[in-house]
């Protein structure tokens, strides 16, 4: 495929996405497909430099990734493959691209983690998401995107449209969740949502430039979970202990 048809399907794509993202709240909107976008692209660009990494199938994917976010959406058909069909884009990068947005998020990472350790995730699957560099690419991007400055300000914005409360000092720390715990959250505060999930991902990058950048921007949210234990804790009997005993164990592992 020529490179002029290329920049007229990711053209084509940039349209379809801005206008399906209208529909979502701040916290996953065009702006943020903007930046997953841009981060993809250059952890694929730096990957590219000991391996081939396909960009057209790293730029499709991370522009198409929240569509169809089971956060928003039941949809029991693919609107991305459908979507794609519409374009020149030929089946097997089509193929490639459904298949990495269908991995990309972090739930199915957590069961993709859980079957491994059972045994009982299928051979070609786990070598596809060992050695998948598109993957990896926008599965990072994505994941940078969630934590650091614009991830605290993504999960307050979430927690506000779910009008879930900030914080609440009186409830129990839980550093890391299962699948099923996961799946099941319906409660529980933006704090707490650091320690489920956010303050796991540093640690769950592939590339290594992910991990780079990641590590920055992970110590950020420690810094600021710090100070609000230290807000919150102003005039109160010291309730926030817990929670600083596994920030002090992030702090330490990354």
């Amino acid at each position: 495929m020529d490179s002029k048809t290329e920049a007229e399907i990711i053209k084509q794509t940039e349209a379809f996405v801005r206008d399906y993202m209208s529909r979502y709240d701040c916290s996953h909107d065009y702006l943020h497909v903007e930046r997953v976008v841009r981060q993809a692209l250059e952890l694929a660009a730096q990957e590219s430099m000991h391996t081939h990494v396909d960009m057209v199938v790293v730029h499709l994917a991370a522009l198409l990734h929240d569509v169809d976010d089971a956060k928003y959406s039941d949809a029991s058909t693919s609107t991305v493959g459908d979507f794609l069909a519409t374009t020149k884009l030929d089946t097997e990068r089509a193929h490639r691209i459904v298949r990495i947005i269908d991995a990309v998020s972090f739930r199915k990472e957590l069961l993709a983690i859980e079957q491994e350790r059972a045994g009982t995730m299928d051979a070609d699957e786990r070598e596809w998401r060992l050695n998948c560099v598109e993957l990896s690419c926008v599965q990072d991007a994505d994941r940078l995107d969630a934590i650091g400055a614009f991830g605290v300000m993504r999960c307050a914005a979430f927690s506000g449209v779910r009008n879930r409360p900030l914080h609440n000092p009186r409830d129990s720390c839980i550093a890391g969740t299962t699948y099923d715990e996961y799946v099941r959250q319906d409660s529980g505060t933006a704090v707490a949502h650091f320690y489920e999930k956010l303050l796991q991902l540093a640690s769950m990058m592939k590339t290594e430039g992910g991990k780079r950048e990641a590590k920055g921007r992970h110590e950020f949210m420690c810094r600021f979970l710090e100070q609000v234990d230290a807000e919150a804790g102003f005039g109160a009997d010291g309730s926030g202990e817990q929670r600083e005993r596994v920030l002090e164990t992030h702090s330490n592992t990354h």
